[in-house]
């Protein structure tokens, strides 16, 4: 049996690819721009220009690996192998993304939603292995998400399962998310909603060391920093932030009734600062009997954990 797979980890900036034997140990892997703006085409040449230069990093070929597993933003449809409509990747309608490779590639090629792959990946490497019913919430420019059930990869009825961050806790909110609708969980609780909501207390006239950065250079992180140094709305926003989190989190268990929810993403770097507050929301808002029996933890496997869910995705 062939030991290595190759993951693709295709992102809205960059696309992240690298051999991985069957210990989820990366053997090698390749940075490069996506370049979405150039269109599908451009970033398709990319996709094979990185699997190409991992192969010969490795001085091996096509045929000596297992098969190529893809990481890419949803919506898309795994079974057919299909990127439907990702927001961040303009222009990819129905592309055929699994056929378009195998013309260059002989060897099996999956797809699967990045959520979903790095779900796998924390199963099988990560803060979830020996656990079957899990689910991975990625919080960082947006949340996405992905489950385990029975040990296996959920992916619903068209491949779009555990879209974590698109389940509404306000029907009156906000139209932030790139899906278009008001009020979901990922325009109160990503990085890019924490930066959002500072922005519109800074316009408003709040006192806060916040408005001394350009409004275009403001991020998340610069949030959680001003509030290390004790900036009242900087813990107001961090405040907030853990409290739907802790929502979102709440959900989940009412959903899938897991035994562990692991999170990841940017904004799993402020572990520290967000759990106990997040779990506070938990403790009070839970159902007792899913409280009870699930964990929630930070990830372990970092930001090689698209490529290792990719490449776990054909092992």
């Amino acid at each position: 049996m062939k030991k290595f797979a190759c993951g693709v980890d295709l992102g809205g900036t960059k696309i992240n690819t690298g051999i991985m034997d069957a210990d989820g140990n990366i053997l090698c892997n390749v940075k490069v721009p996506t370049e979405a703006d150039k269109g599908p085409q451009h970033v398709i040449n990319n996709i094979k220009k990185s699997i190409i230069e991992s192969l010969n990093k490795l001085n091996i070929d096509v045929s000596q690996i297992t098969g190529i597993g893809i990481g890419a933003p949803g919506p898309l449809n795994a079974d057919r192998g299909v990127v439907e409509c990702p927001p961040n990747l303009p222009g990819w309608i129905d592309i055929p993304l699994v056929d378009i490779l195998k013309r260059d590639f002989d060897t099996e090629i999956k797809l699967n939603n990045d959520a979903n792959a790095a779900a796998l990946a924390e199963y099988l490497f990560g803060a979830g292995q020996g656990i079957n019913n899990i689910v991975y919430m990625t919080v960082s420019t947006g949340i996405g998400g992905g489950a385990i059930i029975d040990g296996k990869l959920y992916n619903g009825a068209n491949s779009n399962a555990a879209e974590i961050g698109h389940h509404t806790i306000n029907f009156d909110g906000p139209r932030w998310c790139n899906c278009g609708n008001p009020g979901c969980l990922e325009s109160y609780a990503s990085g890019t909603s924490l930066v959002k909501f500072a922005k519109k207390h800074i316009e408003s006239g709040r006192d806060t060391i916040l408005k001394d950065k350009p409004s275009g250079e403001l991020k998340a992180e610069d949030i959680f920093d001003a509030a290390k140094s004790g900036d009242k709305l900087a813990l107001e926003l961090i405040e907030n932030e853990a409290f739907y989190l802790g929502i979102g989190i709440v959900n989940i268990m009412a959903f899938y009734n897991p035994e562990l929810i692991i999170i990841g993403g940017g904004l799993s770097s402020q572990w520290d600062v967000l759990y106990d507050k997040m779990m506070r929301t938990v403790d009070e808002r839970a159902l007792k009997p899913n409280r009870q029996i699930c964990k929630v933890v930070k990830a372990k496997l970092g930001g090689n954990v698209g490529l290792i869910g990719a490449a776990s995705l054909v092992l």
